[in-house]
């Protein structure tokens, strides 16, 4: 049983409430004489002996109190102890004691009130679900037991009642009418069964008088708050209830005040699943309340953050000039994008913003391109940029002619570039054996610089003096082995060997386009798919790294040493071919993959169809994207998908692990985020291979210094080309006119910041190659405060122009890496 006695004042039951304290018992009482008549009472009457914790008898009342018979009625309560907890226990036995001294042996008479809490003597198990309260006396009499007298506790049951339900009914009903939240219950239906005083108030205030409120009447009083409207909500709330059993469904609503004509208050409505208790039907308890005042809130707090965010990003665009940079470069696509991620984050979007970009979406050429690109970068050459640098990025960047370059010479050149072919000799069974034999036992110097090849920084220079002239096959077929491609995969090892020292033939003696620039690429690439996370958050598998060696390989192939603008503007014979769309990117590919498909290069016999296919695709998307024509239609996509997928990679190992590194697992942590869809991933690998192409940024100064006056020399070659065929010299390319060293940092602030900081935002492992592009970035700015300062000191040309034109400038100089110079601009 669970019950609990108190006495009827105290509280203790121990001691009880003591009515009288008279002597013995006197008349004795003989049970069997007297049961016929103590039956007839109605009132529960028993005789309970605290010595053996048995009832001795009970009157029929008693036994269905209990609801036993007598031989269940008279077991010792010992055998009930059992069940009890220790404390319980200890409870229940001092009680039984103290009611033995009280009752039965100084004959006092005790009043104790047991509830359904814890365990009583003298009392069975009552029944927990009737929740009774019963207050009873304990009085001392003598009777007649087995010819002997005893004297015993006669227990009476006084008064029998549900208080716990009954006294709290009317209160709770109270409570419930005037609550200020208004309370419906309604049927599956939507039938109204029950409401409190103030919501009937409030439905008939709406509503009018009806007999059958139902709740689809009640939710069409309001409007919705923008996604649904009050039939559409009735019907998702009783689907949400009833078929998909929800514990519980919120959803807020615009509702129109009836006393103040004009104005508003939001409400939120709160539905919990219930069962009817008249009808045992299910239905559904709503609760409403009013949020105007939340509502207000929120609206104070969400403008309170756009101001905040306003003043983060103002502080930021000072903090970090790679926020800003010197124009707008936002495409119509990224405007788009922004603005709807505005509007998805519930900031307010002004009727100035949308025909801002409806604008530059009508006046956009291609949507992939900045708006007005052209005209931003001549105009800023009045003020930030030089005019030569500026039509120079034009020509690199834009699918447009400068606004004021001066116009070619009337005449059609037909012929080709036959100064340019390439000749290359046959590569030798006995080069090709040499190469493999000294990749298996590579001399220490040799070792030491490959030893390099997983560092942020890299010098392919050195790897060229160490590898005797071979630095990218060399480093290709190191790659190839370290990462168990050769031996997983079965691929023929000797023609393996022949075909990437063919393509490092096909790389001509050009000063920058050359095998080293190719060797340098391949290592770039390299460290940012092993150490920047590509490989751990699944961007990169072994098809994908094949397909990311291939491409830095061979992404320059036959390189002319002239940029696509040239051959266009030739007609060379790639251009012909390719109807001016990337021309020598194009080739590279052309090139590569007809070699590759011959028997005497074809070292990937036994790869399945499928994985070539595969591998194919992957290289022709990445080489075509190192075209810089392509470059804002390329960053402008990397940007909104990962963006609207939300894709950050946080770090961990989410990704398969490729052997091949030490640092193939250790940069990053957290949970790692998985490609969506093999677009995505493709697009990933092509921004890492524009990263990797212009990897010398972040080459320490002295490297990155070398790698600018090599670009340099190439740029004027071509300026020597276009004065022979009597062409208009393009910007920065003329030798006699100090060309690059007009030091700017327009192609940093345009071109290379925006797609490292991109690229690092979404893969946090790289962050160290966007430093040390950051640090190359500043030298130059502060070199060129100082040559300005010198300018107007001297008059004339800056300290480092001169110092190149005698000869004596430094490799940690270089002329310009504000222009084209510090980039592929030659392509």
């Amino acid at each position: 049983m669970s019950a609990v006695a108190q006495p009827s004042t105290s509280g203790n039951a121990a001691s009880g409430q003591v009515s009288g304290k008279p002597g013995p018992p006197g008349e004795v009482i003989n049970i069997k004489e007297q049961a016929a008549g103590l039956n007839l009472v109605a009132t529960p009457l028993w005789l309970y002996d605290c010595n053996f914790c048995a009832n001795v008898w009970g009157n029929r009342a008693a036994l269905e109190l209990f609801g036993v018979d007598e031989a269940g009625f008279r077991q010792s309560q010992l055998n009930q102890l059992g069940a009890l907890s220790p404390e319980q226990l200890k409870t229940w036995k001092g009680l039984n004691d103290q009611m033995h001294q009280d009752v039965e042996v100084d004959f006092k008479e005790i009043s104790l009130t047991v509830t359904s809490l814890e365990p009583t003597p003298g009392f069975l198990t009552l029944n927990p679900a009737q929740r009774m309260v019963l207050r009873t006396t304990f009085r001392p009499v003598q009777v007649l037991i087995d010819g002997a007298v005893r004297v015993i506790s006669l227990v009476q049951v006084v008064q029998q009642t549900y208080t716990d339900i009954e006294e709290n009914h009317l209160r709770m009903v109270e409570i419930c009418n005037n609550h200020p939240m208004f309370q419906f219950l309604f049927d599956e239906n939507g039938k109204l069964l029950a409401a409190n005083k103030r919501a009937m108030y409030n439905m008939k205030e709406h509503l009018g008088s009806c007999e059958n409120y139902n709740l689809q009447m009640y939710l069409s009083i309001g409007e919705c708050d923008g996604s649904l409207g009050p039939d559409d909500m009735y019907l998702e709330a009783m689907r949400v209830i009833f078929k998909e059993n929800k514990p519980c469904h919120r959803f807020p609503q615009l509702r129109w005040s009836k006393r103040h004509p004009g104005k508003y208050r939001w409400v939120l409505y709160e539905m919990w699943p219930l069962t009817d208790p008249i009808t045992h039907q299910k239905a559904v308890l709503v609760c409403e309340q009013n949020i105007s005042q939340v509502k207000a809130l929120e609206e104070q707090f969400k403008k309170q953050n756009q101001r905040l965010e306003a003043q983060l990003e103002e502080a930021l665009a000072q903090r970090d000039p790679v926020h800003k940079p010197a124009i707008d470069i936002d495409t119509p696509a990224d405007k788009t994008l922004k603005l709807l991620d505005k509007i998805m984050r519930g900031h307010e979007v002004s009727a100035r913003e949308a025909m801002d970009l409806r604008d530059a979406i009508l006046h956009a050429g291609d949507l992939r391109q900045p708006v007005n690109f052209n005209e931003q970068l001549m105009k800023n050459s009045q003020t930030v940029l030089d005019n030569e640098v500026s039509q120079s990025l034009i020509q690199l960047l834009s699918s447009k002619r400068p606004a004021k370059i001066e116009e070619e010479p009337a005449q059609h050149v037909d012929e080709a570039l036959p100064h340019l072919r390439i000749k290359t000799q046959p590569v030798t069974q006995e080069s090709v054996r040499n190469l493999i034999a000294l990749s298996k036992n590579m001399p220490d110097e040799v070792v030491g610089v490959l030893a390099k090849v997983d560092d942020w920084q890299f010098d392919a220079f050195k790897l060229n003096e160490v590898s005797n002239g071979r630095p990218l096959s060399m480093l290709s077929f190191a790659l190839f082995k370290r990462c168990e491609i050769v031996d997983k995969w079965g691929l023929h090892e000797h023609k393996l060997v022949k075909f990437l020292m063919k393509i490092e033939d096909g790389y001509p003696n050009n000063p920058y386009h050359n095998r080293i620039h190719a060797a340098d690429v391949l290592q770039s690439l390299h460290v940012l798919v092993i150490r920047g996370g590509l490989i751990n958050h699944g961007y990169c598998d072994e098809t994908a790294l094949v397909s990311c060696y291939l491409s830095s390989i061979i992404h320059d192939y036959e390189h002319k040493g002239v940029n696509n603008d040239y051959l266009i503007r030739v007609s060379d014979s790639l251009a012909v071919l390719y109807n001016d769309r990337s021309p020598m990117e194009n080739h590279h590919l052309a090139a590569s993959f007809q070699l590759m498909n011959s028997d005497e290069y074809n070292f990937m016999p036994k790869v399945p169809h499928k994985v070539r296919e595969m591998i194919r695709k992957q290289v022709i998307d990445m080489v075509l994207a190192t075209d810089m024509k392509q470059h804002f239609a390329i960053h402008s996509m990397f940007q909104a998908k990962m963006q609207l997928n939300g894709s950050r990679p946080s770090g961990g190992s989410g990704g398969k692990s490729l052997r091949g590194s030490p640092h193939s697992t250790v940069d990053g942590g957290g949970q790692a985020h998985k490609p969506v869809d093999d677009d995505q991933k493709s697009l990933v690998l092509q921004v890492a291979l524009k990263c990797a192409d212009l990897g010398h940024l972040a080459a320490p100064r002295a490297v990155h210094g070398r790698w600018v006056s090599l670009l340099e020399e190439e740029l004027f070659r071509q300026g020597d080309l276009e004065k022979a065929k009597s062409l208009a010299v393009s910007a920065l390319m003329d030798r006699t006119r100090g060309g690059i060293t007009k030091s700017q940092t327009g192609f940093f602030n345009i071109v290379a910041l925006p797609l490292y900081s991109a690229f690092c935002k979404v893969f946090p492992g790289c962050r160290p190659q966007l430093d040390a592009v950051t640090e190359n970035y500043e030298m130059w700015r502060e070199e060129e405060e100082r040559e300005k300062a010198a300018e107007h000191g001297t008059g004339g040309m800056g300290s480092r122009a001169m110092a190149i034109k005698r000869g004596t400038g430094s490799v940690g100089s270089p002329a310009v890496v504000g222009s084209p110079v510090a980039n592929k601009s030659i392509k």
